[in-house]
């Protein structure tokens, strides 16, 4: 839930392209988690041209303006600078991984 809320905050605050490394994630995992929230329609306008995406100009639709408004209890200890995010996803990561071992 951590990295879905983050995405779209960060599309929000118009911050400038997001990568999957901002989030220890897989461009896989990445690419599968925006094409989740934008299959579910939270966000709008997330350009692609062949396998390469861009969040640009993206932006968030109204049911995903509610869902940052539903889940503002992570606002208090959302990371300030984009180089803590991997650490604040990997709560969620922790919490629901039943302490299965990564791949890498």
């Amino acid at each position: 839930m951590r990295v879905g809320f983050s995405i779209m905050k960060e599309i929000h605050k118009k911050t400038p392209e997001l990568a999957a490394s901002d989030y220890g994630l897989k461009d896989e995992e990445f690419a599968r988690m925006i094409n989740l929230i934008e299959r579910q329609g939270y966000i709008e306008r997330v350009l692609r041209a062949g396998d390469q995406m861009s969040l640009k100009p993206a932006r968030l639709t109204h049911k995903g303006l509610i869902f940052l408004q539903e889940n503002g209890h992570l606002e208090m200890n959302y990371p300030r600078l984009r180089e803590e995010l991997k650490e604040w996803v990997r709560v969620d990561k922790l919490l629901y991984s039943n302490e299965a071992e990564d791949d890498e």
